[in-house]
């Protein structure tokens, strides 16, 4: 029996049935070419930033390592960290800084400048552009910059590492955040970690409202303990992302093109710390921010700041103070390079910066006009299209407008004024004359290598950055094979190897210096020194450790010396 129009169902059926083939078919292809295409033409799928921390200093790059930095859509660069541990070329040494017209630039993201190679950089721009139009001023720069920190966090560079070069100049470049950097409320809410906790020298505010700078925490990240968010993706998109070049360009393009309208876990962790103090309900009272790339946004879109944002402009303020007084203490002139995100007059963010830096004298060049007088929009000729970090042609003109400000205050350079203090033995000599004063090394092979209490020292001087390339490896014999962890004790040591950079460590006016501590247990002896993986030793030393011991039992003795 034939059922009118069942035959013209099944026809239609055919049809979709093919077109829906065809349709998976199509999409198939298309993964695949995808997939084929990105494997072809992306280098590598993942940034890989290697971090190290100092005491002194905070987070640093790892001195001499391999960077590898994109955003998945614009770029994929690879590059180097020299031995201070900042993405820039090796510095000159304090002699020939001294006796040029050193311009030493400080900043975060933009003076790191991760997304572009060392030979775009705006300050290896301005050294060549300087060569050429101002060949009579002898202009030489180093840059100094590490990712996501502000005024306050930077101190601690030109103390350590910029000071000794005795600029003429001192360049702030300023971006957006920094604002937001400088305090440790909204620096640790845009984190996610205790305020009081931050990894960089940061500052605080105290009873009777002054400000002060406080060191790096010493330990791990605390977080602000609040219920974790619903994740991102469902785990089996998470390993997909995590093996697909095709997968993880996709989801970078969504993040950039639909980016998250509220943090929930960002709403408990303020309302969490407006709990803990009446000081802090008063400065969270009333802000309620969406995202933490948001934090942000109020300098930029408020007339009247909420009062957190307030706080925030007095400690950017505290840190102009701070580089003014060291500045006229170093004899250096000191400028704000204030970056495209920041606009130009009119712009409530703008605005600020140039409000506090009018206050302490300091001027201000502003980038974003500059661009404008070329002709060019900042936001889409100086960055990147999905990275608002600037391209090539960015830096270019960052290196013209300092140009054009160096050119008009040429006197800079050539009327330079001496500092009126000497400058302070940096952390590194102390480090060296206090694992020298131990007395004679304990071996001498291509480092010399000093015990001091539980501690094993590494020095070389005179030593260049290939010096520290090759990896060191630290075997520990102990003295009874029981002390070692379980998964140690069919080898009979401990395996302590280590890349020069993990530990704090510097190569600084030619001298390497690094530490690494020893176990607790006592020590027969040690072997230690350096090799390439899968081409050998380089070079090696062995001896044995009564000193360690010794100094261990007489802390641990009745009546012994007090630390």
């Amino acid at each position: 029996m034939r059922i009118p129009g069942l035959s013209a169902f099944y026809r239609a059926l055919h049809l979709v049935g093919w077109n829906a083939l065809f349709l998976v078919a199509g999409l198939a292809l298309v993964g695949v070419v995808g997939e084929a295409y990105f494997r072809l033409r992306v280098p590598f799928m993942e940034s890989d930033i290697p971090y190290a921390w100092s005491p002194t200093v905070g987070g640093l790059f790892v001195p001499n390592a391999e960077v590898r930095h994109t955003n998945g859509l614009d770029f994929w660069t690879i590059s180097r960290t020299n031995s201070l541990g900042f993405p820039d070329r090796e510095p000159v040494s304090p002699e020939r800084a001294a006796a040029s017209c050193h311009i030493a630039m400080i900043g975060d993201s933009y003076v790191a400048a991760l997304e572009v190679p060392i030979a775009d950089k705006f300050q290896v721009r301005l050294e060549e552009l300087a060569a050429r139009e101002l060949r009579h001023l002898d202009v030489t720069t180093s840059a100094f910059g590490v990712n996501g920190t502000g005024q306050v966090n930077q101190l601690a560079y030109y103390d350590e590492f910029a000071r000794h070069l005795r600029p003429a100049l001192i360049v702030l470049v300023f971006v957006n955040n920094d604002f937001m950097n400088n305090a440790p409320i909204l620096d640790g809410l845009h984190r996610g970690v205790e305020p009081d906790r931050l990894k960089n020298v940061s500052a605080t505010r105290g009873a009777d409202g002054s400000i002060t700078l406080r060191p790096p925490w010493p330990g791990a990240a605390v977080p602000i303990a609040v219920a974790p968010p619903p994740p991102r993706h469902t785990r089996a998109i998470d390993r997909l992302i995590g093996i697909s070049p095709f997968a993880t360009w996709l989801d970078a393009k969504g993040r950039a093109s639909f980016p998250d309208d509220a943090d929930p876990e960002l709403l408990a962790q303020v309302a969490l710390l407006s709990q803990r103090s009446p000081n802090l309900a008063a400065l969270l009272d009333g802000w309620r921010p969406t995202t933490r790339e948001g934090i942000n946004d109020p300098f930029h879109q408020a007339q009247d700041l909420p009062a957190v944002y307030e706080d925030a402009l007095d400690f950017t303020g505290f840190a102009l103070d701070q580089f003014k007084t060291r500045a006229d203490r170093d004899g250096a002139a000191l400028v704000i390079l204030s970056t495209h995100y920041m606009g130009t007059r009119g712009d409530l963010g703008f605005d600020h910066l140039a409000a506090l830096a009018e206050a302490r004298g300091i001027p201000v060049i502003d980038y974003n006009d500059y661009v404008l007088r070329q002709g060019a929009e900042p936001r889409r000729d100086a960055t990147w299209v999905h990275d608002g970090h600037w391209n090539a042609a960015g830096h270019q003109w960052a290196a013209e407008a300092l140009l054009e400000y160096l050119k008009q205050n040429q006197e800079i350079c050539t009327m330079r004024k001496r500092p009126t203090v000497p400058p302070p033995r940096p952390s590194w000599l102390t480090d060296y004359e206090s694992s020298i004063a131990a007395g004679e090394p304990a071996a001498r092979a291509v480092f010399d290598i000093y015990l001091r209490e539980n501690t094993v020292t590494y020095l070389k001087s005179p030593c260049r950055a290939a010096d520290v390339q090759a990896k060191f490896f630290l075997h520990v014999v102990p003295e009874d094979v029981e002390d070692l962890p379980a998964g140690r004790r069919q080898y009979g040591f401990d395996n302590l190897d280590f890349r020069y950079g993990e530990i704090a460590a510097l190569v600084f006016g030619g001298m390497c210096i690094t530490k690494r501590p020893l176990p607790d247990y006592p020590i027969a002896r040690i072997r230690t020194g350096q090799f390439t993986p899968g081409e050998g030793q380089i070079w090696k030393a062995e001896f044995p450790v009564p000193a360690v011991r010794d100094e261990a039992a007489a802390r641990s003795a009745p009546g012994g010396p007090a630390r």
